[in-house]
C-alpha cells in the first residue's frame, strides 16, 4: 500500500527518546514549530479523528455548565478547542502548548482565553484544584508526556472534576513508558481514593487514511474524587 501522503514526517517526531533527552526534547520543539503551518492540513490527510471524540465525550459532561474552566494539555493548533466550541458556546477554554509556532495558529484561531506556552510535568508549580476540566489528545506518544503526568492532572482537577484523554491504542503496549508505568499510575491514583475511573475503552479510526487504513485509538475519562 502507497504511504499517506503528508507535509511533514508527523510519525518520526513519535519515536523513542534518544540518550540525550533535553537534546532530543529541544529537536522534537524545534519539529513542531518549523511545520506548525501545515499541521492542520496535514491531520486532514490523514483523518485524524481523536479530537472530534475527545471534544464530544467532554461536552457530553459539561454541556449544561458552558462556563467551566476546562484546560486543554497539549493544545497544538487548537484542534479540540475548534471542535467542542461547535458543539457549544464555551466561554472558560485555556490551552497549554510548549509550541510557540503551533501556539500562534491557535492564538488567530482566538478560541482560547489564555494559552500557557510550557510544558506539564509532575510539581510543575501550576495551582492545585483549579480546572473542572482537563482535556488531552495525541499528547501520550513516544518521547512527549510521561505517565507521572497524570498526578499532576490530578492535583490541578477541582474534586469532582473530570480528566479526559485520548491517545492511540497500540502505545499502551508498544511504547515502553506506557507499558511499564501507565496503567499502574492509573490504578495508584484509583487505589489512592484521588479520581475514579469512568471510561478505559477502545474506539475505532483514530485516524482514518493512515497507509490506507484506520488506527484505532484509545478513550480514558476520569472524575477526581
Amino acid at each position: 500500500m502507497a504511504a499517506t501522503k503528508t507535509a511533514a514526517p508527523w510519525n518520526e517526531v513519535a519515536k523513542p527518546t534518544v540518550i540525550d533527552e533535553k537534546q532530543d526534547s529541544a529537536e522534537r520543539l524545534d519539529f513542531y514549530n518549523s511545520n506548525a503551518a501545515v499541521y492542520d492540513s496535514d491531520m486532514k490527510v490523514y483523518g485524524y479523528g481523536g479530537p472530534g471524540v475527545v471534544a464530544e465525550t467532554t461536552h457530553d459532561l459539561f454541556k449544561e455548565r458552558l462556563d467551566s474552566r476546562i484546560l486543554d494539555v497539549g493544545s497544538g493548533t487548537g484542534l479540540i478547542a475548534e471542535k467542542l466550541l461547535a458543539l457549544g458556546q464555551y466561554t472558560n477554554l485555556e490551552g497549554l502548548e510548549p509550541s510557540e509556532g503551533m501556539n500562534k495558529i491557535a492564538e488567530e484561531k482566538k478560541l482560547y482565553t489564555n494559552i500557557m506556552q510550557r510544558f506539564l510535568f509532575l510539581d510543575c508549580g501550576l495551582e492545585h484544584n483549579t480546572y473542572d476540566g482537563v482535556v488531552t489528545c495525541g499528547t501520550f506518544v513516544a518521547g512527549h508526556m510521561k505517565s507521572e503526568v497524570l498526578v499532576e492532572i490530578c492535583n490541578i482537577l477541582k474534586p469532582g472534576g473530570y480528566f479526559i484523554m485520548a491517545m492511540r491504542d497500540k502505545y499502551l503496549e508498544t511504547v515502553e513508558e506506557y507499558k511499564l508505568h501507565l496503567r499502574s499510575t492509573i490504578n495508584s491514583l484509583v487505589k489512592e481514593g484521588k479520581w475514579r475511573t469512568v471510561r478505559d475503552e477502545v474506539f475505532s479510526n483514530w485516524v482514518l487514511h493512515e497507509n490506507n487504513q484506520g488506527v484505532d485509538g484509545h478513550l480514558f475519562v476520569f472524575q477526581k474524587c
